[in-house]
């Protein structure tokens, strides 16, 4: 019964579990619920890096932003989804570029880091526009400190509902992120 309920206070990756990124028959569903498909159009903002360069689209061989600034993608293919050690998520795309008038451009391919590209790097502004109701809310995400986890597991290690063991794996597993 401790356990059970270590878990669920404990564990918020049980909790979140449902909104990772995850990819499925030819669809793209990001943490924030937005969808990326074939046929889709994509919006793109400006750059945020130096020089208005792309911090979450990677094309190998060039980096020319202009191609992304203010133009669209239209998807035709998507491919290669991973998520990366630190836990960014990416996602091969095939698309045409469109600019703002209508005139198509060229194909291109490239990595796109949906999520910091919906959400923005650091605080900055997003790269991709996406409607806001498909935006995560950070301030709605879980905004304990470790202190406060800390506080709340030495509270029911006092209360007698685990362990001083239990306690002290848990505290050194909160320690070390």
């Amino acid at each position: 019964m401790r356990l059970i309920i270590f878990i669920f206070l404990f564990s918020p990756s049980v909790l979140l579990a449902q909104n990772n990124p995850r990819f499925e028959n030819d669809t793209l569903y990001t943490s924030g619920g937005y969808k990326i498909y074939r046929g889709q159009t994509l919006k793109f903002a400006e750059g945020t890096g130096k020089k208005g360069k792309f911090r979450s689209v990677k094309v190998k061989g060039y980096d020319y932003p202009d191609d992304f600034t203010n133009n669209y993608i239209v998807v035709e293919d998507l491919s290669e989804f991973y998520i990366s050690e630190p836990g960014n998520a990416y996602i091969r795309i095939r698309g045409k570029i469109i600019t703002e008038n209508g005139k198509k451009k060229k194909r291109i391919n490239f990595n796109l880091a949906f999520e910091k590209a919906i959400e923005g790097f650091q605080g900055l502004k997003p790269e991709l526009i996406v409607p806001e109701e498909f935006k995560l809310n950070l301030k709605s995400k879980p905004t304990n400190s470790i202190a406060d986890e800390l506080a709340k597991l030495y509270k029911l290690y006092q209360d007698g509902v685990i362990t001083k063991e239990e306690f002290e794996t848990q505290k050194k597993k909160l320690l070390d992120q």
